[in-house]
């Protein structure tokens, strides 16, 4: 962890413990899933009316493209999304555990980034925090395997 993001781990924390409780129906789709269906899609609009209006988004160690260590509010959100769509971005999610309002999840992004630096897909452990059905906190850290890939392929192409 970077010292960076020392603010945005507290903060999913304080956020985590004052989370309601969420419970996902039968069959439903885990909103995480839907809003990266959206944006894949192409349907950005959609995938941000699945996000609290003070939404907090973060990938750590954040990428330079983010410009910060976490992005606030959708208007923030939906620049990265359209970047996601942009950038030909897919997000498969596998391991889910529901527990009230928090989640976690392995996802893999499939993207043209990625792809162009010869480590598709990237590879994260997720986190989000729900409120109402919705995205209240969105967390994705590198997976510990991944991670070293990631700093080695941004080696190589700085070479």
């Amino acid at each position: 962890m970077f010292a960076r993001d020392i603010p945005i781990c507290a903060a999913v924390v304080a956020l985590a413990l004052a989370a309601p409780a969420y419970s996902a129906e039968e069959g439903e789709t885990f909103v995480v899933e839907a809003a990266y269906a959206a944006v894949s899609a192409g349907d950005v609009d959609a995938a941000v009316d699945m996000l609290t209006e003070d939404a907090v988004f973060a990938v750590v160690p954040a990428p330079g493209r983010m410009g910060a260590p976490a992005l606030a509010g959708k208007e923030a959100i939906r620049g990265w999304w359209a970047g996601t769509y942009k950038d030909n971005g897919r997000v498969e999610v596998s391991d889910l555990k529901l527990d009230g309002g928090r989640a976690t999840f392995t996802c893999l992004y499939y993207g043209d980034h990625f792809e162009t630096l010869g480590i598709s897909p990237a590879e994260f452990d997720g986190t989000a925090i729900l409120r109402d059905g919705k995205i209240r906190v969105l967390v994705w850290s590198y997976t510990e395997a991944y991670e070293p890939k990631l700093k080695a392929a941004f080696a190589k192409a700085a070479n």
